[in-house]
């Protein structure tokens, strides 16, 4: 009888997701299985509460476990009635390598009045814990643990533990998705360290490049701009009208994607040794070190704020870099980051006086909250856009982002004037980390890996060289080449010169020595078929 009241406060809560997802969505089969592991779960724990001696004890537990599992049927409910998706995964690994600036921002942009709604009505429940607590513990009778006790809760908590797994349940718990994901985390921390010291202890691993010129490349790095909204790519409107001008001074690549739809995913791969076939290397070897190694001053300047895990991917990219900046916490939180901040940023370190340096630029480009990512000045979308979701909000979305676009194609052209003024060995290369989906192929605006579109795949990739550049000897320039960034550290090691036994030119998209492969995103989908 002590955990019945419990059980039936569960039981309401999932219940109720259920049919608010019915609701608003529809019912499905899918979504009734995902219930019924969740109240599977809330007895496995129940039960294995129910063996505990100590009376106090059990109910701290009980009342721990009951507001965990609720907050864990909360998240699945309000994810899913945002974005009609069930949590792989892949997002919860995001969100452990996320920083403070783009969680507050994912909360403030979707948490709405049906969000609130909901939370009230979750809430329902525990305004009465107190009392359920009194309840309980008037039914509560303590009893002594008989002889391998233990040992039979363990043996049952297998046995389930099996069971899920061979019904493919687990799959659906929340508790379990995120053990994964620290594990992976762990795991992956733990196989790139390793690699990394043994590279470091190796003589005459890394050549140093020769000193006969000056050398400064730009690495600016786009945020959620698909190349499906950039007039440069066809789009109809004027979103890119500066980068537009000077197009035939520029190598702009047709066909390149993003192997995710996340920053910590994609960059973690586009920016260290890992990709598809070597995904435990996405944190080996990050590119700042390389060029460190071969006798260059990295720089790294970003517009968004440090990542939480200063173990992950994208966090050693940044701190291997020689000189850093981030945008203040003031500016974070107050969500003033236009990128035109870190112009003068951009100006000091072509001041630097090294004669080899490479700087990479980490601008907030087109990321939701799409209206605070340019100024007012640039507000220049206000007519009704062209898109097959007719309504006030869709339209307003549709026209924030043009404009944070728009901003981004001023930015990048202001770089550029900037790096044409230095007469060294010089490129600037731009691409998106992802791309983004804005109502133009779903109902739907974001970058989520589960609720995937062809649009947040697509992103810009474009290089200008400076007249007296030296090109790689096997360089080639193919417009239309089919490429996915989990190999760009290959190319910019290749385009930069830099000599190292890692370096791959059949992985680089701007070498003769190009080999074609099958672009898989979403672990095992092909993306020039799954999207047809």
């Amino acid at each position: 009888m002590k955990d019945k009241i419990y059980l039936l406060v569960i039981i309401y809560w999932l219940i109720l997701e259920y049919v608010l997802e019915g609701v608003f969505h529809y019912f499905s089969f899918y979504r009734f299985i995902n219930i019924i592991e969740n109240f599977l779960f809330a007895l496995f724990v129940f039960y294995l509460i129910s063996n505990i001696q100590n009376d106090v004890f059990k109910r701290l537990l009980y009342t721990s476990a009951v507001v965990l599992i609720g907050i864990m049927i909360w998240f699945e409910t309000i994810m899913y009635l945002n974005f009609k998706i069930h949590f792989g995964p892949s997002s919860y690994f995001v969100f452990l390598n996320t920083n403070q600036d783009e969680l507050l921002e994912f909360i403030r942009e979707y948490y709405n009045v049906k969000a609130l709604t909901v939370t009230f009505m979750f809430f329902i429940p525990l305004l009465r814990i107190k009392r359920i607590v009194k309840i309980i513990s008037k039914f509560c009778s303590g009893y002594a643990f008989k002889r391998y006790k233990f040992l039979k809760i363990a043996l049952f908590g297998f046995l389930v533990l099996i069971g899920m797994k061979i019904a493919k349940l687990i799959e659906h718990n929340l508790p379990y998705l995120i053990g994964r994901s620290v594990i992976l985390n762990y795991k992956n921390n733990q196989y790139a360290n390793d690699f990394n010291a043994q590279i470091n202890s190796k003589d005459n691993f890394f050549n140093k490049i020769n000193n006969d010129s000056k050398n400064t490349y730009i690495v600016v790095i786009g945020e959620s701009v698909t190349s499906a909204h950039m007039q440069l790519y066809g789009y109809y409107r004027e979103t890119s009208p500066l980068l537009a001008k000077v197009k035939d001074s520029l190598s702009v690549y047709n066909n390149v994607i993003s192997p995710n739809t996340s920053t910590f995913y994609s960059l973690s791969k586009a920016l260290t040794l890992g990709n598809y076939e070597n995904p435990k290397k996405v944190l080996a070897l990050p590119i700042t070190t390389l060029f460190n190694k071969s006798g260059f001053k990295t720089f790294w300047i970003s517009n968004h704020s440090m990542a939480f895990n200063p173990g992950s991917a994208l966090a050693r990219v940044s701190n291997e870099a020689q000189s850093k900046f981030f945008n203040s916490k003031e500016v974070v939180m107050n969500n003033l980051k236009h990128d035109g901040e870190l112009l003068t940023k951009v100006d000091q370190a072509l001041k630097d006086q090294a004669n080899h340096k490479v700087i990479f630029l980490h601008l907030i480009g087109a990321h939701f909250t799409y209206k605070n990512r340019y100024p007012e000045e640039f507000d220049f979308f206000k007519d009704k856009p062209k898109t097959k979701f007719d309504n006030e909000f869709v339209f307003e979305k549709i026209n924030n982002y043009d404009n944070a676009v728009r901003y981004s194609d001023f930015i990048v052209n202001q770089v550029l004037q900037k790096i044409k003024k230095v007469k060294n060995n010089s490129y600037l290369m731009y691409f998106s980390d992802h791309g983004e989906e804005v109502f133009q192929d779903d109902n739907f605006y974001g970058h989520l890996e589960d609720r995937p579109t062809k649009n947040t795949f697509t992103i810009p990739f474009i290089v200008w060289y400076s007249k007296s550049f030296k090109y790689p000897n096997d360089y080639f320039f193919d417009e239309n080449r089919k490429y996915m960034t989990d190999d760009l550290w290959h190319s910019i090691a290749h385009i930069s010169r830099l000599e190292c036994p890692l370096v791959d030119n059949t992985r680089s998209i701007f070498s003769l020595n190009f080999k074609k492969r099958k672009r898989i995103i979403l672990e095992d989908k092909e993306f020039e078929t799954f999207f047809e």
